[in-house]
């Protein structure tokens, strides 16, 4: 169904009259996506479905980035060499610090995963929880930093007899209330006082406390938000489990053979996560960083744009995590200029004959093949930068002779019901044009990167086969 489409279903359980037709009886409304609000089953007795892109489909994929990204970190991660250069006084000291390391960075590991696989309510409820524990945070810190400034001031009377002291006293007093507030808005909870802890150094300053005690209150308001912390950690102990126990009784209920129940789960998994579009966005992330993160400087401009974007592309693709983001970024690219394609020779009309083969598929498990097959994750910098030029080299021609398949029975279609149509024959040509150029474009460019050897050859060859075609 297009998006912007609402489909009205009668769910009354009466049965149709006799003078309604099924056309009747199920209809389909087009209006404008902004109009659009959907709405319970009410009295009328009508479901509205709407195919609106949702929120929950957004945060379904933002908020499960951040745990590939500290996967892809751990996976570039060189435990070896940082246990090699760390120093112990004695060889057990060593080899305790070093089980610690390799303990922490497995854990790292099973987190991000148990995280990345979290039903995306309990994924928001772990980003609240750690929101609100970041505002505790800097509560005791607004906390303590008053205390600091206090003594440092040196004034212990009345708050309400200094005007300075006053005014210090209300600031962090406003901070403290507003802190306490989001905390509970966060955690959904009206019980504001068990996020108040921090509160106990300003109330002992209001009744005159003597300035030495209030590092002394600041701590034991430390010591109660980590009592409260320590009894929360305690009593969701048990979360993980019962999380994997009800995705197991799920999996199981599914009552067939082994390997369709694995199709299953493995197919749930795919499409619950949306797979290709997460880790396509955590490919942009990691892209956009690298780009912007040595932009302007001395090595890029001497690069040349070309260069410095290929550079940027291989640093992206120095794990599985981003090949595999790059892969499926590659087949959303290819599968645009396609639609491209298509749209220009065609119209809208023609995004609709979907081809299974020109999908951008085939360009993505190309270049995944190719880069496994070469050993592209094992390869320097340079190294790879050159092998991803060639790979994209590649896809591109793949890309291109595709492009070709779809304009070969356009271009044959106008001759042979003998349209007048001037602005479509315009575009066959134009598209044809397109395709006997830009090969010979390609071969050009890649031949001033590399000496021309046998296997170059081969995939000049290769491009160029696509002018040909086109020219024949």
């Amino acid at each position: 169904m297009v998006p912007g489409i609402i489909q009205v279903e009668r769910c009354s359980g009466r049965p149709l009259e006799s003078h309604q037709t099924g056309a009747q009886y199920r209809s389909t409304i087009r209006w404008k996506c902004s109009e659009v609000t959907p709405s319970l089953p009410g009295s009328s007795g009508f479901f509205i479905h709407t195919t609106m892109p949702r929120l929950e489909e957004v945060a379904n994929v933002i908020l499960r980035v951040p745990s590939i990204l500290v996967l892809d970190l751990l996976y570039k991660c060189d435990v070896d060499s940082f246990t090699d250069h760390l120093k112990a006084r004695t060889e057990d000291m060593l080899f305790k610090y070093k089980y610690v390391i390799w303990n922490i960075y497995y854990l790292g590991h099973i987190v991000s995963v148990v995280v990345l696989l979290l039903p995306l309510g309990r994924i928001i409820q772990l980003y609240l929880h750690v929101l609100a524990a970041l505002l505790l945070y800097m509560g005791h810190q607004i906390v303590r930093d008053y205390v600091r400034v206090e003594a440092h001031y040196g004034y212990e009377g009345a708050v309400f007899l200094d005007a300075p002291a006053l005014n210090r006293f209300v600031s962090a007093l406003t901070s403290q209330i507003i802190v306490s507030t989001l905390c509970a808005f966060l955690l959904r909870t009206r019980h504001v006082w068990l996020f108040s802890a921090h509160l106990l150094p300003l109330l002992a300053r209001m009744v005159s406390v003597p300035l030495d005690w209030l590092l002394t209150f600041s701590s034991m308001s430390m010591m109660i938000t980590g009592a409260e912390v320590a009894i929360f950690l305690v009593g969701n102990f048990f979360v993980p489990y019962r999380l994997a126990r009800e995705a197991y009784r799920g999996i199981m209920e599914v009552e067939v053979n082994e390997l369709y129940r694995l199709m299953a789960v493995g197919v749930s998994l795919w499409h619950g996560f949306a797979v290709p579009v997460l880790f396509s966005v955590f490919w942009f992330v990691l892209f956009g960083v690298q780009l912007f993160a040595h932009f302007g400087s001395i090595a890029a401009v001497q690069q040349g744009p070309l260069l410095y974007l290929l550079t940027s592309v291989s640093e992206c693709c120095a794990s599985p995590y981003s090949l595999l983001g790059l892969t499926f970024v590659v087949s959303y690219t290819a599968l645009g200029l396609l639609s491209l394609c298509k749209f220009y020779l065609g119209g809208f009309n023609a995004l609709q004959n979907h081809n299974v083969m020109h999908r951008g598929v085939t360009e993505g498990v190309t270049l995944l093949l190719l880069a496994l097959q070469t050993g592209l994750l094992e390869l320097a910098a340079l190294q790879r930068c050159f092998l991803l030029f060639i790979i994209l080299f590649i896809v591109l021609t793949s890309t291109l002779q595709s492009m070709s398949e779809i304009t070969e029975p356009v271009v044959l279609g106008l001759g042979a019901s003998r349209n007048r149509s001037v602005w479509k024959h315009l575009r066959g040509l134009s598209m044809c044009g397109f395709l006997l150029i830009f090969p010979g474009f390609m071969a050009y460019k890649i031949s001033q990167f590399f000496n021309m050897d046998f296997w170059l050859l081969i995939l000049v060859s290769s491009c160029m086969l696509t002018s040909l075609q086109v020219f024949l």
